[in-house]
């Protein structure tokens, strides 16, 4: 992997955050009652059609509180995958040109890495544990951007908005990848 193609995925990763975020503010509300038939058909890569009823959407769109719940769970989404993908192509990158060192001195790898702990394992959006690393070196709360995490949060919800995810976690760390990172070819052996 390139720095330029390090760049495109992330910037990539940015788009389908927007794009998903455009998604649910496309169809206005009254529409969705009158949506009809409620199937959505989709061409497949072979020609093939996947027909979907979409009858419980349309009902839950037009229930303002369903609707509310259901772009929220949606968005959820779109922050945990921007922040998870966002976090492993850098990571991947910074292995394969020995620049994870580079990647870990940057003020806001802590506070991206917990982050990114927080919505990758189990029940995501919990803190489930404090980075044993961190904790033997007797670092206790990571802060980036006004925003604080520390070890007593274990438990308990993490939560930010889909604009900090946007910014905190995704848009910056873009600007600041193009800055910091080395263009350097990948290790063709990279350690292990």
């Amino acid at each position: 992997m390139t720095k330029t193609e390090v760049i495109g995925a992330l910037s990539n990763i940015l788009n389908n955050n927007v794009y998903g975020l455009l998604l649910t503010r496309l169809v206005p509300d009254d529409k969705w009652a009158s949506i009809n038939p409620k199937v959505a058909t989709f061409q497949g890569p072979r020609g093939e059609l996947l027909r979907i009823d979409i009858s419980p959407m349309c009902a839950n769109f037009t229930n303002p509180a369903n609707k509310k719940i259901l772009t929220e769970e949606f968005e959820n989404c779109l922050k945990r995958a921007s922040v998870r993908e966002g976090h492993e192509v850098i990571l991947l990158y910074c292995e394969e040109t020995n620049q994870f060192l580079l990647y870990k001195s940057q003020p806001w790898f802590q506070f991206a890495r917990i982050v990114r702990n927080v919505v990758s394992h189990k029940s995501a959006g919990v803190l489930r544990q404090w980075p044993n690393d961190l904790t033997n070196s007797g670092v206790h709360q990571v802060t980036w951007r006004g925003r604080t995490l520390d070890s007593t949060m274990v438990g308990h919800e993490v939560d930010f908005t889909i604009q900090e995810g946007y910014e905190k976690q995704h848009n910056s760390i873009v600007g600041c990848t193009s800055s910091w990172l080395e263009c350097r070819e990948p290790n063709t052996n990279p350690p292990r």
